[in-house]
């Protein structure tokens, strides 16, 4: 309250004066607090053996773990009054973690304090995470950058081709009509720029391949709702189609962060999911279930490239320029900035969210596939086989990384050669993992296509963790995955149990004492795509498939019980 009333008495002299406008917000990301606790927080309620195992925390108890001191919250309010003297107002998250002031579209905030849009660091009256701004109802045009993507975002959105849903379900062990009655399962899908999706393409798809499919479930939560043809917007209608056909009859929410313009293509999205993220782990309702497609090459793999690329003479100034016309290739600004990012994934988890991320689409060297063949295009590419190049967010320790399977028929899988696999280069290797992946490189790492050990952070989170059907790439399969862990914690609901939150320990817990049973093996394919070397798949773990895909039965016994 006192804080309230400081961003009052400060502005309110020139408050009187001014009209109502539109407003644009500056959102400031305070540093937290007291981490090795939320870390402690975090992994006692994920760790099925721990005394504190999903007792999740409330904003209050968060807050008082990290948010901000009194005095940091209330110098950084000074400061945004500063800025201008008439923000039309401040607010303070419920985590104390982040502050935003509205201004009124069209002012110039002082030119002292700002440069190419953002604060100068000089002006900062404490070391801030970071800082964005976000506008109210910006908008971001068709993309017509990528053949690519707008013949990717035809083939999502059609939703239609390949397996059928029926015979998917089937593979699976699941039972067409099975679906929610729990009013409380809540399930999340998130794009930024175009993403979206088409209710009459929906409609279509339920009528064709999901009759049961509750289209009255599905609603935005945002006022983006994307723009039919843009290149996000056939992800969305493919992460739509896939969690509320397997998630069925679970209230679905499709939020579109519309930061900046560059969501598409360059490092705006790296903004925009901070900010989408952090809001969502401070939000009052969050979903237990978040399931994210999109993603690229992490900041630890572009720094990666264009600091290789500089000893092969290519400027790093003009590697970076070149990777951001590059369709979502490099879309980070920084490793601190996935690191802020990585810190809300573990908020929401100690909160009692899942959060599945796709692990990609180009093997472990790629995004999506190789470079142009121009001059640079040409050095990145070699690059990129001689190192493996982890993405983001599937890298994250705190997600459930969803890999791909492609089908020679259901009951014969095989890895999806363009699924993404790999090792993080920025986050370690969390303990859950340790005895598989220590097993897997010990085994593997002697044969002929397997990665050298230095082109790779061999102590790193290995992923992906599980894989699904991927006809249509891993934004095909981490939707499926997310939607039958909603319909678990929907049994769970009904049992009077909690949500399953993180599910990094359970999982590896379940699938290490009763193999093959919750999820399936698969033992064929390879990640290396247009290159020499990639990581294999085997018995038991592996870099490409996970544990493999799911078996209905075995989850539901394993994870719907505590």
């Amino acid at each position: 309250m006192a804080i309230f009333f400081l961003a009052i008495s400060l502005a309110k002299f020139c408050l009187a004066f001014i009209p109502p406008l539109d407003t644009f917000s500056v959102v400031v990301g305070l540093p937290h607090q007291n981490i090795i606790a939320l870390e402690d927080s975090f992994w006692g309620i994920a760790t099925p053996s721990h005394a504190q195992y999903l007792q999740h925390l409330s904003l209050a108890q968060l807050a008082n773990i990290v948010g901000a001191s009194n005095d940091t919250i209330q110098n950084t309010t000074r400061w945004l009054v500063a800025l201008h003297c008439i923000p039309a107002s401040i607010r303070v998250s419920a985590l104390r973690d982040t502050i935003t002031a509205s201004f009124p579209v069209g002012i110039v905030l002082s030119s002292a304090l700002w440069h190419r849009g953002l604060p100068l660091t000089s002006s900062h009256p404490a070391k801030f995470d970071f800082i964005l701004r976000r506008n109210a109802g910006s908008s971001i045009s068709k993309s017509t950058n990528s053949s690519f993507a707008d013949a990717r975002s035809f083939r999502m959105g059609a939703g239609v081709t390949g397996a059928s849903i029926d015979t998917i379900k089937k593979a699976y062990g699941i039972p067409n009509d099975l679906m929610s009655s729990n009013d409380s399962t809540l399930q999340m899908v998130w794009g930024p720029g175009t993403f979206g999706y088409s209710s009459s393409q929906l409609a279509s798809f339920s009528r064709m391949q999901c009759p049961l499919l509750n289209l009255s479930q599905i609603v935005f939560d945002t006022d983006n709702h994307g723009i039919e043809g843009g290149a996000n917007f056939g992800e969305g209608q493919l992460d739509v189609s896939m969690i509320s056909t397997f998630g069925l009859n679970i209230k679905t929410l499709v939020s579109n962060t519309n930061t900046s313009a560059s969501t598409e293509q360059g490092n705006g999205f790296g903004e925009a999911l901070l900010d989408f993220i952090v809001e969502l782990s401070g939000r009052q309702n969050i979903p237990q279930v978040l399931s994210m497609s999109l993603g690229s090459l992490s900041a630890y793999s572009c720094d990666l490239l264009c600091s290789e690329a500089a000893k092969k003479s290519i400027k790093v100034e003009a590697c970076t320029a070149y990777l951001q016309k590059q369709f979502q290739v490099c879309m980070y600004l920084t490793q601190d900035q996935t690191a802020r990012i990585d810190r809300a994934f573990q908020i929401l988890g100690t909160r009692g969210t899942s959060i599945f991320a796709s692990s990609g689409d180009g093997g472990s060297h790629f995004s999506f596939g190789p470079f142009p063949s121009d001059t640079i295009g040409r050095v990145l590419n070699e690059i990129s086989c001689d190192f493996q190049m982890p993405v983001y967010p599937t890298a994250s320790p705190y997600v459930i990384s969803v890999g791909g399977e492609s089908w020679i028929n259901p009951k014969q899988p095989t890895a999806w050669s363009g699924s993404g696999s790999g090792f993080s280069g920025q986050f370690a290797r969390p303990a859950y993992q340790e005895s598989v992946v220590a097993a897997y490189l010990a085994a593997y790492n002697s044969t002929a296509l397997f990665p050298d050990l230095a082109s790779f952070n061999n102590n790193g989170r290995a992923y992906p963790d599980l894989s699904a059907l991927s006809q249509d790439g891993t934004s095909q399969s981490c939707p499926i995955i997310a939607g039958i862990f909603s319909l678990i914690n929907d049994h769970r609901f009904n049992a009077g149990l909690p949500a399953l939150g993180f599910l990094g320990p359970r999982l590896y817990q379940v699938a290490q004492q009763y193999p093959g049973v919750a999820f399936a093996d698969i033992t064929k394919g390879n990640s290396k795509t247009a290159c020499s070397n990639g990581f294999p798949a085997t018995v038991g773990w592996d870099a490409v498939t996970g544990f493999g895909r799911p078996v209905w039965a075995g989850m539901l016994l394993h994870f719907g019980v505590d």
